[in-house]
């Protein structure tokens, strides 16, 4: 099976899918299969090269699907691509022709399971914009074809609500214009504007009433995603099934939903969070479980929504997956999201339809709906269109009144109003205390939570406990509290707001500190809306503790921007020194990522002001974190001698701090001892980690590196591998994929080496960092490929990004893998300017690994260029292999004393070094190594025949691994001694 649903794949029959390789005979396959039948010649190579003269593209179409059969006979389906003289066809199972296959007969429940709106995700072939564009036009036209499909009502709702419950009822008495363009409407997303009370919820609720409905909530928009998060808890059965089936388009996402519920996992841990790839997740990870639940979302007072939903539902508009319909009160829609509007509008991605106020025929069809039993004359319909101006809720209350109590004077809020407090005040006072606490909380809460300690029986004159028990049965019987499946809250907003804007001030923060208390106590507690409670009941400084935590929870949710914004408040107002310190920390901390100079500075500020916190505990806490933080930083900026320096205080400090941060110190200290190097003391670290940690999935990825660095190459890689395996999540969270392409590279196996380097590309996508990273590694595995422009291209963006982030390690090693590119390629005048720049950057680094590696090209540089190796790069290399037993180190050494020894005529002195590298290489299975070993042997060999043999077997290695590169650089090799040296004897 070919899946192309998303990330593209091969899976042979019952066995895992394997990534299809970003190639140019892969996505040649890709098109093909996505065309289903037969295609011209001429138009597939359109796609690839649109500017090329048709003969010269069909040429370049021949060479390429020669290697796609290649590709293809490695899946043991060399007769799948199919030609003729003129045409082509892909005979091979994809999951998209099960798409179609479900769309032409109606399978509802294979289309809510096959969503296209991930087809070829993050898959496009660089410097080939004719695909790319051809990779959207298709997605577009798969989504709409979808789409479609959804609305003739072949997408199902969820298990828990079956597709005839969306059929559409009757329109609401009076809106029949209204609910006609409702249903008719193609657009991504429609927009009901009305005042309070108009019926545009109903409106929304009477067409879909069973899809899932998100609510805005005033007051409580400050943590991201709340209201998609309520309408998703009562289907986490479904959902949780969902996750367990392998092929399910929420598979993947499943434990990005954990971090958003976590009943979905409630037992696993999650991988670290980064700053750009788990926003863009936990967005996609939404999209598609509400894509599974129904082919339609709607939006309650979306003008109270926070901007992380916001934000959401304008990617579902643009991307055109699944069509929202919203409801939002004309006059309380904020700049904010007034732009966001406009940029749909722009779009033509936005309709917006006006709910007016009912007239008076519509008014007299409502009544006769809403109350068949009573008989409304003329007089009476026209008395209640006066008092209502049109205003359904206002019609409802002013029925339920008799029509007294009201007169026309005034704003429709005022005789809103005047009725809710009319009938507030004609209840029992416990119902009233009731309502005027749900008017407080805003979300609905249990019955029990609405009972203020002003109402608690063992206080003088309070409300007995029977009243109580009977005020929220009383509440909702009366119209003003309902009961929403989670709990009790104000039947209507105009109510809610009535009764909140009656109370005393007094009052008023009495209820919003108890709500504060209640709600601290929950699960799951939304710090954002504590501290919104908080700040309302007066009381700023506790407001901050809470602005405080509700950051952490936004950094949860990948929302890093705003989660900056709320510790700069705290840092700002909080006079607390201890909780302003803690704040400026995990700002700095959030500078990793982006900028490590910026991040250094802010947290050696940090242990500055440590004297300001008096409590000892909350100072060691804070400079342990501090500390640890700084030894990563200068780990990832290569300035090993400062994070040793940082890490001697913070040794001091581990056994005083709290496990939780045990556990963090732990894993920068194994980051610093790898590099150091010290691979016992890296060991005992990973000890102490796994008896403080023993589930952590991590601790196998810090295996993996601590056998890299210890020279156990293998080893690393199964470690590695294994992760993997068992937590595929992860790769979002930790570099697996990128440190993987390292272990895949150094074993000579190129072409699993470039597939997980851009699996990690394409992971970490955004994420500077990562990225820097994986373009490294990609660099390097393009070179050994022979691949030098495009590995020229991924060492320049390289390069470019670590200057960007200030990161001297990058930067240099960046510069180092280039000139081993140039050196390759023949221009080592240019190698020699990058090895030049690079040599500053590393001169006070104590890495074996980054020493050796910059050593031994300033020695092939030289030989190049025909000048003596340099002593001091010679006496590096002689240092780096005292301190380390890693083979590439080893290896390195001799490979320099064979450069040596031929540019100075020394054909035995070479054979020798190549001996010593080839049986270093074939040791720790290194297999490019030991193919380049084998070269040079063959050459300084003095008998013929067996350098002949040795030709032959390093031959058929450079061939059966692909190393293209391998063959340019013993030519380069060959050439030397340089003209005028010593003839090699």
């Amino acid at each position: 099976m070919l899946y192309l649903l998303h990330s593209p794949a091969w899976a042979p029959e019952d066995q895992p899918p394997q990534p299809l390789p970003l190639t140019l005979p892969a996505a040649l396959l890709v098109v093909l299969a996505t065309q289903g039948g037969w295609m011209t010649r001429e138009q597939l190579a359109a796609v690839f090269w649109p500017d090329a003269a048709p003969a010269d593209a069909l040429h370049h179409l021949r060479t390429n699907l020669n290697r796609a059969r290649k590709l293809l006979t490695t899946w043991g389906l060399a007769d799948a691509l199919q030609g003729e003289r003129a045409r082509l066809r892909l005979a091979l199972p994809t999951d998209l022709a099960q798409l179609r296959a479900a769309q032409a007969s109606g399978d509802a429940a294979l289309l809510a399971r096959l969503s296209p709106a991930q087809w070829l995700q993050g898959w496009r072939l660089p410097g080939y914009d004719g695909f790319v564009q051809w990779c959207d036009d298709t997605a577009q036209q798969l989504q709409a074809d979808w789409l479609q499909a959804g609305r003739r009502g072949l997408v199902p709702a969820p298990a828990t609500a079956p597709a005839a419950a969306l059929a559409q009822t009757a329109a609401p008495p009076g809106r029949q214009a209204e609910w006609q363009r409702l249903l008719a409407s193609p657009s991504p997303a429609l927009l009901l504007l009305g005042e309070p009370g108009a019926g545009k919820t109903t409106l929304l609720r009477a067409a879909w009433p069973q899809a899932p409905c998100l609510r805005g909530l005033e007051g409580l928009h400050g943590m991201p995603y709340r209201p998609l998060l309520d309408a998703l808890r009562p289907h986490l059965d479904s959902l949780a099934r969902w996750l367990r089936e392998p092929q399910h388009p929420l598979r993947p996402y499943r434990l990005d939903l954990a971090r958003l519920l976590p009943d979905l996992a409630p037992d696993e841990p999650l991988p670290p969070l980064d700053a750009l790839t788990a926003q863009t997740r936990l967005a996609e990870a939404l999209a598609r479980a509400f894509e599974s639940l129904a082919p339609v979302l709607l939006v309650d007072d979306l003008q109270w929504c926070d901007s992380a939903t916001v934000d959401w539902l304008l990617m579902l508009a643009h991307s055109g997956r699944l069509p929202w319909r919203a409801a939002a009160r004309t006059h309380a829609i904020g700049p904010a999201l007034a732009q966001a509007l406009d940029a749909l509008r722009s779009a033509v991605r936005l309709e917006e339809l006006a709910v007016p106020p009912l007239s008076r025929t519509a008014l007299a069809d409502a009544c006769a709906a809403r109350w068949p039993a009573q008989a409304f004359n003329a007089e009476a319909l026209d008395r209640l269109h006066a008092l209502s101006g049109g205003n359904a809720f206002l019609l409802g209350e002013l029925v339920a009144a008799g029509m007294s109590g009201v007169d026309a004077a005034g704003p429709t809020g005022a005789r809103v109003a005047r009725l809710v407090l009319a009938r507030l005040q004609a209840q029992p006072a416990a119902v009233r205390q009731a309502v005027q606490a749900a008017a407080v909380f805003v979300q609905p809460v249990p019955a029990a939570a609405l009972r203020p300690p002003a109402a608690a029986g063992d206080m003088p004159g309070s409300t007995s406990d029977a009243d109580w028990a009977a005020a929220g049965p009383l509440a909702v019987a009366s119209g003003l509290l309902g009961d929403t499946g989670a709990g009790l809250a104000c039947r209507h907003d105009l109510i809610r707001q009535t009764v909140a804007d009656a109370l005393p001030l007094a009052q008023r923060q009495a209820l919003h500190r108890h709500a504060a208390l209640w709600l601290a106590g929950q699960p799951e507690a939304d710090a954002l809306g504590i501290a919104s409670h908080w700040q309302a009941a007066g009381e700023p400084q506790t407001a901050l503790a809470w602005q405080h935590r509700g950051a952490e929870q936004l950094k949860a949710r990948g929302r890093f921007d705003e989660a900056r914004a709320q510790w700069r408040t705290v840092a700002d107002d909080s006079l607390d020194a201890t909780q302003a310190l803690r704040a400026r920390l995990e700002l700095a901390a959030c500078d990793l990522f982006d900028d490590l100079a910026r991040g250094q500075t802010a947290l050696d500020a940090v242990l500055a002001q440590l004297g300001a916190v008096a409590d000892a505990a909350q100072r060691r806490h804070i400079e342990g974190r501090a500390l640890a933080a700084l030894v990563d930083n200068r780990v990832f900026a290569g300035d090993i001698a400062r994070a040793g320096q940082h890490a001697g205080r913070l040794r001091q400090l581990l056994p005083a701090l709290p496990s939780s941060e045990q556990v963090d110190a732990l894993e920068v200290l194994i980051e610093l001892a790898m590099r150091a190097p010290d691979i016992p003391g890296a060991w005992a670290l990973l000890a102490q980690l796994r008896a403080l940690a023993p589930r952590r999935p991590t601790l196998l990825s810090y295996e993996g590196q601590i056998h890299w660095f210890g020279g156990q190459v293998q080893a690393a890689h199964d470690a590695l591998a294994r992760l993997l395996d068992l937590h595929p999540d992860y790769c979002r969270g930790i570099t697996v994929e990128n440190d993987l392409a390292v272990m895949l590279q150094a074993l000579g196996r190129i072409g699993e080496a470039e597939t997980m380097a851009r699996r990690s590309l394409q992971s970490w996508a955004g994420v500077a960092h990562t990225e820097t990273l994986s373009l490294l590694v990609l660099g390097l595995v393009l070179t050994s490929a022979g691949r030098h422009g495009e590995a020229d291209a991924a060492l320049q963006r390289a390069l470019a990004m670590a200057r960007e982030q200030s990161s001297p390690g990058f930067e240099a090693e960046a510069l180092v893998r280039r000139a081993r590119l140039l050196l390759q390629w023949g221009r080592a005048a240019e190698a020699q300017q990058a090895l030049d720049a690079a040599a500053p950057l590393l001169a006070a680094t104590p890495e074996p690994l980054r020493l050796s590696q910059l050593a031994l090209a300033q020695v092939q540089a030289a030989c190049a260029l025909g000048r003596p190796a340099d002593a001091a790069a010679l006496q590096r290399l002689q240092d780096a292999g005292a301190r380390s037993h890693h083979p590439l180190v080893q290896w390195r050494r001799a490979r320099a004393a064979a450069d040596r020894a031929w540019s100075a005529g020394d054909r035995t002195g070479a054979a020798a070094a190549a001996a010593e590298m080839a049986a270093v290489a074939q040791a720790a299975g290194l297999q490019e190594a030991l193919a380049e070993a084998w070269l040079l042997q063959a050459d300084a060999l003095d008998d013929p025949v067996a350098g002949q043999a040795r030709r032959a077997e390093a031959g058929a290695l450079v061939d059966r691994l692909g190393l293209q590169g391998l063959a340019a650089r013993h030519q380069a090799w060959r050439t030397w001694p340089p003209a005028g040296a010593a003839t090699p004897r």
